[in-house]
C-alpha cells in the first residue's frame, strides 16, 4: 500500500505554521503552501514595525463589547468580503463571555508568546527563515494593498514598503531555490475570505504539479 504524505497549507499565521510543520516533519510532508504569512523582517529594517508590535501587544487578548462582531462585519465589507463569511470568521476568533461581550483569541498570555515567536522568525529574514525547508513550497503574496486605514497613514506606508521588499526577496529566493514557487494573487491579505475560489484554484494547480501526487496526498490546513 502506498504511503500517504501530507500537504499543509495555511494563511497568515497559518502559513508560517505550515512552513514550520514542514521543517519539523520533513519525511512526512510532501509540500507546504504559505498564503501571505510573513512577518516584518529584521529589527530596524522597516521603520514603524516596532510600533505595530506595540499595538498588537497592547490589544492582545482584549475583552470586546457586545457589538464587536457587527463592527468586524462592517470592517470586512471594505475588502468586499460577504457578510455571512465575515461573521463566521469573526466568531471563530472570539469566545462569548457571560453577560455579553467577547474574549478575543488567543488569550493574552498565549498571544504574547505567539508575537514573541513571530518576532524571532521575522528577525531571520525570509531567505534565512526558509533555509533548511527542503520540501516544495508555494509562497503566495497578496498583490493588492489593504484599504487605507483612517488616521493610520504610517501603517499604510509601512505595509507598502514591506510588500515591495518582500516581493524582491521572494523573487530572488525562487531563482536560487528550485523547490520554491512564488506567485501573487489578485487579493489583499485576507485572501481566503476575499477570494476563496482563486485561492483554491491556485493550491489545486500547485498540488497537480507536484511529483508523486498520484500516490496520494492528504491536504491539511493550519489556522
Amino acid at each position: 500500500m502506498a504511503c500517504r504524505r501530507l500537504l499543509w497549507w495555511g494563511h497568515s499565521l497559518g502559513g508560517l505554521v505550515a512552513v514550520e510543520y514542514a521543517r519539523a516533519h520533513a519525511g512526512a510532508v510532501l509540500a507546504a503552501v504559505n498564503l501571505d504569512g510573513f512577518w516584518w523582517g529584521r529589527p530596524g529594517e522597516y521603520p514603524g514595525a516596532e510600533r505595530v508590535g506595540e499595538l498588537l501587544r497592547s490589544s492582545a487578548g482584549a475583552i470586546a463589547p457586545p457589538g464587536y462582531i457587527e463592527r468586524q462585519d462592517v470592517h470586512a465589507a471594505r475588502y468586499g468580503i460577504p457578510s455571512g463569511r465575515a461573521e463566521a470568521a469573526a466568531r471563530a476568533a472570539v469566545r462569548p463571555l457571560p453577560g455579553g461581550g467577547w474574549q478575543t483569541l488567543p488569550e493574552r498570555r498565549a498571544a504574547l508568546e505567539m508575537y514573541g515567536e513571530l518576532d524571532r522568525l521575522g528577525a531571520l529574514g525570509v531567505t534565512a527563515w526558509l533555509k533548511g525547508v527542503e520540501c516544495p513550497l508555494l509562497l503566495v503574496q497578496a498583490a493588492r494593498p489593504q484599504p487605507p486605514s483612517p488616521a493610520m497613514e504610517w501603517f499604510d506606508d509601512l505595509s507598502a514598503r514591506f510588500a515591495r521588499g518582500l516581493s524582491a526577496e521572494l523573487v530572488e529566493l525562487s531563482r536560487n531555490r528550485p523547490t520554491i514557487t512564488v506567485t501573487q494573487i489578485d487579493a489583499s491579505h485576507p485572501m481566503v475570505l476575499e477570494a476563496p475560489e482563486a485561492v483554491a484554484t491556485l493550491i489545486a494547480g500547485f498540488v497537480r504539479s507536484l511529483p508523486g501526487t498520484s500516490a496520494g496526498a492528504d491536504l491539511r490546513r493550519t489556522d
